[in-house]
């Protein structure tokens, strides 16, 4: 049964236990109208009248009565299976480790976890931060997520979204140095840069053929203190579209300079075998990072807008209130 002939039986269902129509579309926060459009195709779909209707109200008929019995089965059935659903989620426990970037977990991920720990309080995440130690990944992490593509042939790649790096500054430091118009005006800036290594040149040298280092103001390894520097004023740096959620008082520029990078979750093939890798991971895709709700993580770049502060309020509420993401099949690499 499709979801749609599903939903007419609901309908049904409401105005059989109201034995009225108008208490129906209330409780359904709808039009009688529309509850008898439902009624009429529920109606029509079977071919029996399930209803007399009436000024008094709304009375079963003979075969009405036989339908609601089984969709009161059916309802009892649905029941159980999201309570079944939910107990399993509630069996998944043990630990999962994750290697990401400080920016993404300070800046995206924390948001939700209180989802996350609803749906699966039994597993322990070990979320450790990517700061450029050495050691041997392939025993410490069952997830790591990062912006290129694995070496490790044996690594799995799976691309969770594209996030798109602009520029911003603070509106303090707007008003105090005025907005560049063009990538040419940024000479005439404070830039801040992320780097990993004290040899890098960052990331803005990438733009610019010439002397590069000269722009740039201030490095550091953190994207967290590169946030809170331009929050504090300090310059203009490349950061995600998204930060615009995190604080308004990021103004994004659009001088034409965009850089989308793809974000990869990584594991090895033994560790997608286990159902708490799969389980986070699934999270991760279906709600984290989810381009269907979240357009700045779309493929295509898509300028900040003051709406998303709203979709990002609706995407943690559906991280947390919605059913249970289904395991993916998580084989191998295409």
């Amino acid at each position: 049964m499709d979801a749609e002939r599903w939903d007419d039986f609901r309908y049904f269902l409401a105005v059989a236990k109201t034995s009225s129509i108008s208490k129906a579309a209330a409780e359904l926060q709808t039009t009688q109208s529309a509850v008898s459009k439902r009624l009429d195709r529920l109606e029509s779909a079977l071919k029996v009248q399930l209803l007399e209707r009436g000024p008094t109200g709304a009375k079963l008929t003979f075969q009405g009565q036989r339908v609601l019995s089984h969709t009161l089965s059916a309802e009892a059935a649905l029941s159980r299976a999201q309570e079944n659903a939910r107990d399993a989620d509630a069996r998944v426990r043990g630990d999962c480790s994750l290697k990401l970037s400080d920016g993404v977990a300070n800046y995206w991920i924390a948001d939700f976890l209180p989802g996350f720990f609803t749906r699966y309080p039994e597993i322990e995440l070990k979320m450790m931060l990517d700061v450029g130690e050495t050691g041997d990944e392939k025993e410490l992490y069952d997830i790591k997520l990062h912006y290129m593509p694995p070496a490790d042939t044996e690594q799995i790649a799976k691309v969770l979204g594209t996030v798109h790096f602009i520029p911003f500054a603070s509106r303090q430091y707007l008003e105090d140095y005025g907005a560049p118009k063009s990538i040419g005006d940024l000479g005439h800036h404070r830039l801040i840069d992320q780097a990993q290594y004290l040899i890098s040149k960052g990331t803005w040298a990438s733009w610019f053929s010439e002397a590069p280092l000269r722009y740039t103001a201030l490095f550091t390894n953190q994207s967290s203190f590169l946030a809170r520097a331009v929050r504090a004023g300090v310059g203009i740096a490349l950061m995600p579209t998204y930060m615009v959620i995190a604080d308004d008082s990021y103004v994004p520029l659009d001088i034409g300079m965009r850089l989308p990078l793809k974000l990869y979750a990584s594991y090895r093939r033994e560790q997608a075998q286990k159902t708490i890798v799969r389980t986070t991971l699934n999270y991760l895709r279906d709600y984290v990072f989810d381009a269907k709700t979240m357009p700045w993580f779309e493929d295509n770049f898509v300028a900040p807008d003051v709406s998303w502060a709203g979709l990002h309020r609706q995407a943690i509420g559906h991280s947390t209130v919605d059913g249970p993401p289904g395991f993916a099949d998580l084989r191998a690499a295409e």
